[in-house]
């Protein structure tokens, strides 16, 4: 089946610091391209699947890179927008293979509903939504609560990953971050959390009770990624954790994405994305942890994600 995956949200380039010695001591970085909405459509489109970036990059030399490298990649970007300047995110490695990050922003909060051309838009793609910079105030806010009214008024599936970064959502921010993420939680067809995230917005350290929780809210499926301990599972109240493969990891940066863009990929080719049984999605998140782990083995999330033919060697 040929249905297209539209991901919307910030594109921006990563400043990874390469010397495992975290972002205050560390010294020597490298550019990668970055943006978890940008890393999922990657993944998709690695994976052989027909991804599109709607988002916002500089007027600059950054901008071009970005737009460029997803051209490679065969993202479309023909609804991306070329204006301002490129967001930057510092991203520091620990020992550990641990992230903390800092944020320059640019003008990726600019982008605006009118560039999003709803004529490509069919009933039978799939709409996913990654936050990290998409509940800050701006344009790009207003325009993905725009775009999540179209998706549910015309039935299409809603994937939705919170994307919570501390550096980004300061405390007195918090509690409007949560309320924009139950509002789209509330719509979301597909939804993947952290354990910090799913603590975050439901208060529950048990994780299943957080789980229902979010069924409670009208979530149709939930995984919770755990790290080196896989994915928890949760389809109508039926639940299960799906083991990931053992691997050495260096950089965790834009595994989750790569799960996610791994599972929308897997579930777009399927005509009726929202009856798909307990067992199907099993094997969906196998197939999904396998992603997220091998993009751990290096530096920098786009480069580090498997192609189909890599995963099939």
């Amino acid at each position: 089946m040929n249905n297209n995956i539209f991901c919307i949200g910030e594109l921006l380039i990563d400043m990874v610091c390469v010397d495992n010695k975290g972002l205050k001591d560390g010294e020597k970085f490298e550019k990668k391209a970055g943006g978890a909405p940008a890393n999922v459509a990657a993944s998709i489109s690695k994976l052989e699947g027909n991804a599109y970036f709607l988002g916002q990059v500089g007027d600059d030399f950054f901008g071009k890179h970005l737009i460029e490298l997803l051209k490679d990649l065969n993202i479309n970007t023909e609804m991306a927008v070329e204006k301002g300047s490129t967001t930057i995110a510092l991203v520091g490695i620990d020992a550990n293979g641990e992230r903390n990050f800092d944020f320059l922003r640019g003008s990726d909060g600019e982008y605006s509903f009118e560039n999003i051309d709803l004529s490509k838009i069919s009933e039978s793609d799939i709409i996913h939504f990654g936050s990290a910079t998409g509940f800050l105030e701006g344009e790009l806010k207003e325009t993905y609560f725009k775009l999540l009214d179209y998706a549910k008024s015309n039935d299409i599936y809603v994937s939705f990953d919170p994307n919570y970064r501390d550096a980004l959502i300061t405390p007195d921010k918090l509690e409007l971050f949560v309320e924009d993420c139950i509002k789209f939680l509330r719509e979301s067809d597909f939804t993947k959390l952290s354990d910090e995230e799913l603590y975050l917005i439901t208060k529950e350290k048990d994780i299943e009770t957080g789980v229902n929780k979010l069924h409670d809210l009208g979530v149709k499926v939930v995984t919770i990624t755990l790290g080196a301990k896989g994915t928890y599972l949760s389809v109508n109240g039926q639940n299960k954790i799906i083991p990931s493969i053992e691997i050495k990891q260096v950089d965790s940066t834009g595994a989750g994405d790569a799960f996610v863009g791994a599972v929308l990929k897997q579930v777009s080719d399927i005509q009726y994305k929202k009856d798909i049984s307990l067992e199907k999605w099993i094997d969906i998140i196998s197939f999904a942890n396998k992603v997220g782990a091998i993009t751990c083995t290096n530096y920098g999330a786009i480069a580090s994600m498997p192609t189909l033919n890599q995963l099939n060697d």
